[in-house]
């Protein structure tokens, strides 16, 4: 049997999968059953997924609104509480559509599915383009994609309308530092040290780009705060033993990398580490 229910402006019957309502013509809204996206009625589609669906249209006229009750009679009765009229749902604003797109956006980029995130996160600076957050993240997208030409911008854009985000500098400076952009790269790491000098990934990445810069003590001071703030990643290690072996200091860089050595079961980066401890002479 097929489910009905009421419509919300005239309160006449309707089917589920009706395009609009056969007393009021108010359309209706609903969401696919597949993936929760909106769909506008009449769409054969969802826009998200592709679900296929199916409307009905109605074949007879819906029942009238119940009519209202007769006038009261004049014999004294105590007052009855006041009923709320009911009113039809208010369209989603541009800001709760938005916000809608962002939400989807969170599971799609937590499974991986970054170019799906993207066409979400795009969808909701469509309705709302004021969100620093919505750009920070779809430039995260960009940049796990490897697209980092396009992520850069979203992450100008995020510091633009929020330059207290310490994220959106890490991350524009990672790519920086993936471009070879070295000085740039250092600025936006010392942004974002400066808005949050508890990030041991912040002082790592500085130091290595000191690191490609020949400025070895710089990069042996910021990767030994890394280490301080944060002493279980294997690869700061080899990053300091790399800057002592810049900086001529051949006993600390040896210790390093045995560090890392002893620290990790991944065989590539054990097969690096070994591989300088035999160009230090170390066997």
């Amino acid at each position: 049997m097929q489910q009905s229910f009421l419509c919300p402006r005239c309160n006449s019957s309707s089917y589920l999968g009706q395009r609009f309502c056969g007393y009021c013509d108010l359309a209706f809204l609903y969401t696919c059953p597949v993936c929760g996206y909106e769909i506008i009625p009449g769409c054969s589609f969802c826009g998200s997924c592709g679900t296929k669906v199916e409307w009905v249209e109605s074949t007879t006229q819906p029942a009238a609104p119940t009519p209202p009750p007769p006038p009261p009679s004049t014999e004294f009765r105590p007052q009855a509480p006041a009923v709320e009229a009911q009113t039809a749902p208010s369209e989603p604003t541009p800001r709760e559509r938005a916000e809608a797109h962002q939400e989807r956006s969170f599971t799609l980029l937590k499974d991986g599915h970054y170019t799906l995130a993207i066409e979400e996160l795009t969808k909701a600076i469509e309705f709302d383009p004021s969100k620093a957050i919505v750009y920070l993240m779809r430039g995260g997208a960009y940049y796990r994609k490897g697209d980092h030409d396009l992520a850069l911008p979203d992450l100008d854009k995020a510091i633009e309308l929020d330059p207290d985000i310490a994220a959106a500098y890490y991350n524009r400076g990672s790519i920086y530092y993936y471009k070879k952009m070295f000085d740039k790269a250092i600025s936006d790491f010392s942004h974002a040290l400066a808005l949050d000098d508890s990030d041991p990934g912040a002082y790592h990445n500085r130091g290595c780009a000191y690191i490609m810069k020949g400025q070895y003590d710089k990069a042996i001071v910021d990767i030994t705060r890394s280490i301080e703030l944060d002493p279980s990643d294997p690869r700061v290690y080899s990053s300091r033993g790399r800057a002592y072996i810049g900086n001529q200091q051949r006993e600390q860089a040896v210790k390093d990398f045995r560090k890392a050595i002893s620290m990790t079961s991944d065989p590539a980066e054990i097969s690096k580490a070994k591989e300088v401890l035999r160009e230090l002479g170390e066997q």
